[in-house]
């Protein structure tokens, strides 16, 4: 989310606005929110509905914790972030997705395990695509 966050100006100029969905509780993740000064709206989602109507999986224990993760996070460490103590549902998968203003999905990712985070260039570009196609 940090990653997200550097680019809150490109979000802005393309007016797309941001919504994190967390397996927490709504206070949770608004204080969680809060806390790192994510520059979007943030939402508690502990029945897991939200990740469900969009697809995203319940992982397993080899895709929270395998050789890519770990490594992952130790890479995220040494920039400098920190992990907190997990809060919610801790085997819900990442995803990304683009929703028009009419409430359709426009665009999807979905990550493999729970290190794949799209990047912000990533939806950018979508975002990009979808408004020249």
């Amino acid at each position: 989310m940090a990653q997200l966050r550097r680019h809150k100006t490109e979000f802005e100029e393309r007016s797309i606005r941001l919504v994190a969905v967390s397996p927490s509780e709504g206070a949770s993740a608004v204080s969680v929110c809060s806390i790192f000064d994510f520059p979007f709206t943030c939402l508690g989602d502990p029945s897991g509905d939200a990740y469900d109507a969009y697809g995203l999986e319940r992982g397993n224990l080899g895709r929270i914790i395998s050789p890519r993760t770990i490594w992952r996070g130790f890479w995220a460490f040494a920039q400098g972030n920190r992990q907190g103590a997990p809060i919610g549902d801790r085997f819900r998968l990442p995803g990304a997705f683009v929703v028009d203003k009419g409430g359709e999905l426009s665009w999807a990712w979905r990550g493999r395990d729970a290190s794949e985070h799209a990047r912000a260039s990533v939806i950018l570009s979508a975002v990009d695509e979808l408004a020249s196609g």
